[in-house]
This record gives structure tokens, sequence and C-alpha cells, in this order.
């Protein structure tokens, strides 16, 4: 859709840089002209290098936040289209937008100190009117533009907005502006190089969604020589911004600043966690007798607290040149991320795996914004693809998030290399080697999920080719079936990521080798690529990665098989053995035999890592063992799920351990306290205790097998999912020792029930109720 702008738009820009290490003041740009007859249709075509907010007529267009959003810049830009003929008038009409950093220009992660793709934010757009006549007129982005650098002195994704009232042109982009052009300047008309493809992204935007109020009025903490403080409380981690409503002097500055937990005794928010990411917003007050009220509209950040501080010398009761008083009213804080409809909801008789639940949308919905980052709050903020696909399954359970996955896999597409290889994140801002095992099978783990979880075969065949290609790159590197050897010469990926079978502090450490881990995931994959080819269609694929994996199933068992046992002692290494089929079924007894005895000699604890942790559960149900995977579930010591939040924790955390309440951070380094992959188990929670197992793979059999688990610690369970063949489901309740099942079937899907103890039976659609003995 390279066709979208005419030739006479422009990219327009302004002489504003950064210096990579702070950013240049956020642009207005606007456009006067005069419309003869009444507008009957208008339509405003825009996009960004950068970000932007477009108004017209002192009128924003659309809610949405962070447009046009994070593509690799270099290849795939999208573009927006907006129904503007509402804001337009007969006569004076004015076009405008703020033009941001972003991704574009500034702060990316901490591999990059800014300007990842270009040197300054650039616009470009085209309003075409149709008037009430028949008439046409094209506004376009060119040299008629002109630009002020406005109140907003800086504005990045990561450092945070700083915004001066005091410059503020109320009117700059009214129909009838009272500001002439004379105190503007001309744009400039530079040409992007490389010049990215034009899309239209299939995700829902990122809008604000909620607003949370702090719990409590703010807590004043100890002042320091100069400065004044007080931080608020939303009693919730979340990824957004906030409102601050503040009467003042003028020229007084309100700064804010953004933590996840406070210093331990201390009060004061902690951000050693941040590490080189400032997040923190200032506000200077242009002294308005009734209040002012602002915004920041170019940034984000992962907080729970805030922090506000002003100079004690504006801070002094009953007097005119002094601040109100600071209440819970002045902070609202903004919830964002991509707006994707809720369908799942999860809830049980016991209070912590209710709050675990919780926190596992809320890291989802911290982290969902235009790509699955791992976390929203330091200088990272990455589309990490080993999270990703861990989780890919519990977010499909709890949200539509299938389009969002589908513009996250073009960012994956982009990012692959010549060779076939994908990078650890996507866009790719580390560079286009290999990610290693968990991490580059993204490529194939997130679409086959997607596809099971909706039926919509789009996400394959849109992302089949670069499947194909990585697969390819997988054989071509393996040695005889290994993947992952370092030897090898290629990177071996970052095995189970932070697992706790080791004594090493290196989080790459541990103790299922990286070929281990790399052959068996190049098995897994290479088995969901030969069904997703043979679903397509494409038989001679499918036979291709039908040999591979074959090639990675004998190498796992000639290097990690004696005897009939796996010779690794993780829990891991078993765990990988069992989940992906890689020994023959008479061994099968012996190994999950072993793994029990791994779990046993941690007192039953888990000891597994980012890719290890998703399997555990599911393997302990498959094999007979769920009541385990039920204690496990449960254990409120560490490590385990429960233990955060015993300790207050309100998203998933990065580390089992990672912050504690007399210690704080037990690591600064690399920690973050809103980080979704532990939140994996929330699939397993869906189809084991609620039991609703749905797969609408067109070679799964049974598309929904109801298979609810009663656990008395529970008290009772009720889980719905609103999913792309209708609304399932699934309640029990225990009394006594009966069991009451209540299951919900929708129209045209096949089904069975199965209750424990007992073969599955086929089910009707419509409402069904059962009862049984404990």
């Amino acid at each position: 859709m390279n066709d979208v702008f005419p030739d006479s738009a422009r990219w327009i820009g302004t002489p504003l840089l950064g210096t990579g290490l702070t950013a240049a003041p956020a642009p207005m740009l606007r456009r006067h002209f005069t419309l003869p007859v009444v507008p009957a249709q208008a339509t405003l075509t825009i996009t960004a290098l950068g970000l932007y907010e477009a108004y017209l007529n002192g009128q924003r267009i659309g809610d949405v936040e962070l447009r046009p959003g994070w593509t690799d810049y270099n290849k795939r830009l999208h573009v927006q289209t907006y129904d503007v003929t509402h804001l337009l008038q007969q006569g004076d009409n004015t076009l405008g937008a703020w033009l941001g950093d972003g991704w574009y220009a500034g702060k990316v992660a901490h591999f990059d100190r800014g300007m990842k793709y270009g040197w300054r934010p650039l616009l470009r757009a085209a309003l075409r009117i149709v008037g009430a006549d028949g008439s046409a007129t094209l506004i376009a982005t060119d040299e008629h533009w002109c630009w002020l650098a406005g109140p907003i002195r800086s504005a990045d994704l990561m450092d945070g907005e700083h915004y001066d009232a005091r410059l503020a042109v109320d009117d700059w982009c009214h129909a009838a502006a009272t500001e002439s052009d004379a105190q503007w300047h001309a744009v400039e008309l530079p040409t992007p190089d490389p010049l990215p493809a034009l899309a239209v992204s299939p995700a829902p935007p990122v809008r604000i969604t909620e607003q949370l109020s702090p719990t409590a009025d703010p807590t004043r903490i100890q002042d320091c020589w100069s400065r004044a403080r007080w931080v608020y409380d939303f009693g919730q981690n979340f990824t957004g911004k906030v409102t601050l409503r503040v009467k003042g002097p003028r020229g007084a500055t309100v700064q804010l600043r953004y933590a996840e937990v406070l210093t331990p005794g201390g009060g004061a928010v902690d951000t050693s966690n941040l590490r080189s990411c400032i997040a923190t917003d200032s506000y200077t007050l242009r002294g308005d007798a009734e209040g002012e009220t602002w915004t920041p509209r170019f940034t984000f950040h992962g907080f729970r607290y805030v922090e506000l501080l002003c100079h004690k010398q504006h801070v002094k009761a009953d007097q005119p040149d002094s601040f109100a008083p600071f209440g819970r009213d002045t902070l609202t804080g903004l919830v964002m991320h991509n707006d994707m409809p809720r369908i799942g909801a999860f809830e049980t008789g016991y209070e912590l795996v209710n709050r675990l639940q919780s926190n596992i949308v809320w890291g989802l919905r911290s982290n969902f914004l235009e790509v699955p980052t791992d976390c929203p709050q330091r200088d990272e903020r990455l589309g990490w693809t080993g999270d990703a696909q861990v989780f890919a399954p519990t977010a499909l359970f709890n949200y539509s998030a299938a389009d969002f996955f589908r513009k996250w896999m073009g960012d994956v597409a982009d990012s692959q290399g010549s060779d076939g290889s994908i990078p650890s994140v996507a866009p790719s801002v580390i560079g286009s080697y290999d990610g290693g095992a968990g991490w580059s099978d993204a490529v194939v783990v997130v679409p086959w999920e997607a596809y099971r979880a909706t039926g919509d075969q789009r996400l394959l065949e849109e992302s089949y080719d670069t499947m194909r290609r990585w697969a390819q790159f997988q054989v071509n590197t393996a040695r005889d079936g290994v993947r992952g050897d370092p030897e090898h010469g290629i990177f071996p990926g970052y095995g189970d990521w932070l697992a706790l079978d080791n004594d090493s502090n290196n989080p790459m450490d541990n103790a299922s080798p990286k070929a281990l881990v790399g052959t068996a995931y190049h098995a897994y994959s290479q088995g969901l690529l030969s069904r997703i080819a043979t679903i397509l269609g494409r038989d001679a694929d499918a036979e291709h990665a039908r040999r591979a994996r074959e090639a990675a199933v004998a190498a796992f068992r000639r290097l990690y098989v004696t005897d009939g046992r796996v010779n690794v002692r993780s829990q891991t290494a078993h765990l990988m053995a069992l989940a992906f089929d890689l020994l023959p079924e008479a061994q099968h007894h012996a190994v999950f035999d072993d793994l029990l005895t791994l779990l046993a000699e941690r007192n039953h604890h888990l000891t597994t890592g980012f890719l290890g942790t998703p399997l555990l559960c599911p393997v302990l149900t498959r094999f007979g063992r769920i009541d385990l995977a039920c204690d496990l579930l449960l254990t409120e010591t560490y490590p385990g799920w429960l233990y955060p939040i015993t300790l207050g924790a309100t998203t998933m955390w990065e580390r089992w351990n990672s912050w504690h309440p007399e210690r704080g951070f037990v690591e600064v380094n690399m920690n973050s306290l809103n980080h979704y992959a532990y939140g994996a188990v929330g699939d397993w929670m869906y189809r084991n205790l609620a039991g609703i197992d749905l797969d609408l793979a067109e070679d799964a059999g049974p598309q929904l097998v109801l298979r609810p688990y009663p656990d008395r610690r529970l008290g009772h369970c009720h889980a719905q999912l609103d999913s792309a063949v209708g609304v399932i489901e699934s309640r029990w309740t225990i009394v006594d020792d009966e069991v009451t099942y209540e299951v919900v079937v929708p129209e045209g899907i096949k089904a069975s029930l199965q209750l424990p103890g007992q073969e599955p039976n086929p089910l009707a659609s419509g409402e069904h109720r059962v009862k049984a003995a404990l």
C-alpha cells in the first residue's frame, strides 16, 4: 500500500535534534486552509517516523496512544486512516499534530542510547475532502506547513516527558488561531533513507483502558534540604502514565518519579532496578488561578508508586505563592496497553489463586504494548521471543490476542536474518543472530498456539515462509540432529533461563545443558512445523520437517538417555523429554518416576526456569499426578507461584524471589516485578483446574474436552471463555464429599466431558449439570 499517499504528501520535519542521550523538544506542526463549501466527507491518512498526536480545529483525532506504533522502521511502517468529516467546517480550518521521538529517534532499551532508526521524527499526512458540491480538496504535508517548539521540552519513552506550561499555545490548532504563522518556522522536507514499506496494523491500537486512583492520601516522607516529597500508592503495578492536577505559582515545577516498590523501611520510591531508565516526568506551572491539569503525551512507565517532588519554597501553607495541598485526587493513573477484548475469566474459592490469576492478567496488560515486552519499567521493554512463546497459550485464554500476535509476527518476519535465523527480540535492536532454543522457536510456536485457540489459518499462512526459512536454518546449523552445542559456533541460546538448579549467579548457567534444551526444542518445533505444513497442504515440507524431528529425537536419545533413563539430573531435562515425546513409550514410566524423585529431593518445590516451568504442571497431569501439580501451584513458600503473592506482588515477577520487604531487590542489575513468563501456568489452570481444554486445530480430534479437576482446597472453580466457537463455561463446587459439575457447550462444536477417573463421553451443546462423589 505504498501508494496510499499522493506524491504531494511529503515527509516533513524540523531541525530539532536530540543528542542520543537527551531528547529534543516535541514540535507542534500545523497547516491552515480554507474550504469554500461545506465538507461532505473527509478522510485523513497519516503516519510518522516517531510518534504523532493529530488535531483538527482544536479537536484531538481519535483516542489512540503512541501512534503509529513500533515496527522496524527501516522495513515497515504502519499507517492510520480516520474519518474526520465531523471535525471540518466551511471556511477556516487548521490541521495539526504533535510530533515525538518515540521508538524511532528516542531511547530503545539499554543496547542503544537513542536514535536507533533516525535522527529526528518526521510526519506524513494527506487529508482528502469531498465538498457537498462534489469538489475535491487535498491537504497534504508539504512546504506550506509550519512548526513551533512548544511546551514539551523533551519527551522520551524511557526517560519521561517534561512540559513547561508557560510556553503553551492554547489555540495553536484551532480554526481561527490567534497566533500568526509569522511566529512559526517553515518545516523541512527530508527524505527518509531507507523508505519503509507502508502497511496497516492488524493489532488493536494502544489505548487508555482504565483509570486508577491512589489507594489512600499520599504519604509525605522526610524532606531533603530543598525538596518536599509525597508518595502515591496505586495499589497495583501497571503500565501507563498519570494525569496531574495541580495549583501553584507560575514557574514552579512538579516532578514525578515512578517505581514498582518502596525502599525497605524508608518509604521512598526505589528506582534501583530501572538501571539507566530515568522514568521521570515534570510539569512547570503557568500559574492558573483555577488550577492546571496535565497528561504526558509521548511516554509511558511501569509502576505502582509515584513520588511527587517540588521545591520547598513553594510548599508553605496559607501563602498565595504556594501549592494547593496535594491530595488523593492530585494524580490519576492511566492504564495503557493494546486494547484487546477480554474473553476469559477464571475464579476459585482460594484467594491466593485468584490473586495469581489477577497477577497473570495484569502482567499481560502491562506488557502487551505494541510488542509483547518482557518488562515495562526498566531500560529494556523488548519483544523477547522466548517470553512470548511460553506465555502465548495463557494470553489467548484471557484476551482475544490473535491479531496482536499477527502484528508481532510481522515484526519477527522483519527481523529474520538472510540465513533464516530469528533473533532473541523483535523488532530486532540487538543484532540478527539466532536467538537460540525456546526463543527463536516463537516463529513456529506463537502462530500455532493462535491457530489452536481460534481455528483461523491466516497466521499460519502469513508466517509460513518465515517458519520454513527458519526451520531450514535450524537443519543447516544442526550437527547430527544436535542444536545448541556451543562448539558448533552458533549461539547456544539462553538455556532454561533463571532456573534454580545450579549454584551459579549466572542466569544462563543451569543444570540442563544448552545442547539438551536446543535439541529438545529442535524436535518440538520441527514436529509442529510438520503438522502446520500438512494442514496447509505443503506435503513435501511436512516430510522434510518430520525427518528433521526424527534426527533430533535420535540425537536426544543418543546423548541424554542411558539405560532407559534421562542422564541429566534436572527437572527441566525430564520435563522436556516427556512433554516433547522424545522417548519410547516404554521408558515414560521410569523417567516420570525419576522426575518425581527430583521433585521430592527439593521438598516438592520446582527448580525450573522460563522454559521448564510451563511444562511442569502439564506433564504431571498427563502422567496421572494432577494432585502433585495442584500441590506445587498452591505452595506458598519459595520457590513457587504463590510465594511472591504472600509478599504483596500484584504482577508476575521475573525471578521467583525478585524482592523481599526487608531486603529489597535481591538483584538490581536484572530484576523486574512485572514480567509475565512464569504466568504461563495460566494455560494449565484453564485447561485442567476449570477443565476447558480447547483445541481448534483441524487435526486435533474433539475440539473441546471438558475435564475439570476438583481440589478440595480450592472449594470451587469457575471459568468462562468467549471463544471463537462461542461461549464455553465450566464450574465445579464441592459441598461435603459431593462435587457438582456445571458446563456450557456452544452450538456446532465437537465436545466431550471427562470426569476424574472416568472415560470421556460425547457432550451435546447446551447446559449440563452432573453430581458425583469427590
